[in-house]
C-alpha cells in the first residue's frame, strides 16, 4: 500500500503547481501597433480586455475595459473594406484602435492605428507602422456597439 500511495502524493505534488498556474488566463495579445517610439496594444486576460499604452518596457497608460462601466466600446463596419474597431474611455478622453482590411477592387491599401479624441474631436490620429489586424474577442464580452461620432474613419 505504501508503494502506490508515495508515487501518487509525488505525483499530485508535481502537478499541483501546473494547475495553479494554468488557473488564470495568459494574456493575449489582439492588438499590438508600433508608433515610433511607443507602443499600443490591446490584450485579453481573466475575462477582460485592456487598453496599453506606452514603451515597449513600461505602460503610460493602461485602461481595463468594463462593459458595465461604459468604457469600452466596439464597433464593425465597411467602407472600401472591413473596419474593426474598440474605444477605451477614460474621463473626457477615447482611445481608438482600429484595422481596415485591403480592398483590391479599389485600390484601398490594409490601415491600422490609433485615434485619441477628446470629446467627439480627434487630437490624435497615427497609422501602425506596420499593419496590424484587430483580432476582435467573441460576443462574450458583450461589448456594446459605438456610434458613429466615434468612428474611426
Amino acid at each position: 500500500m505504501k508503494e502506490i500511495i508515495m508515487p501518487g502524493l509525488v505525483a499530485i505534488a508535481v502537478l499541483c503547481p501546473v494547475s495553479a498556474a494554468r488557473a488564470g488566463d495568459a494574456a493575449t495579445t489582439l492588438f499590438t501597433c508600433s508608433l515610433g517610439k511607443k507602443t499600443v496594444s490591446v490584450t485579453s486576460a481573466d475575462g477582460r480586455l485592456t487598453y496599453h499604452y506606452g514603451t515597449g518596457k513600461k505602460d503610460e497608460l493602461s485602461i481595463v475595459g468594463v462593459p458595465a462601466a461604459g468604457n469600452i466600446f466596439e464597433m464593425d463596419q465597411r467602407f472600401a473594406g472591413i473596419e474593426d474597431q474598440l474605444r477605451f474611455k477614460k474621463g473626457d478622453y477615447s482611445y481608438i484602435i482600429y484595422s481596415i482590411g485591403a480592398n483590391d477592387f479599389v485600390g484601398a491599401a490594409a490601415d491600422s492605428g490609433l485615434v485619441v479624441m477628446r470629446g467627439t474631436k480627434v487630437i490624435f490620429d497615427r497609422s501602425c507602422a506596420q499593419y496590424t489586424e484587430l483580432d476582435l474577442p467573441d460576443d462574450s464580452f458583450d461589448i456594446p456597439e459605438d456610434t458613429e461620432a466615434y468612428s474611426a474613419m
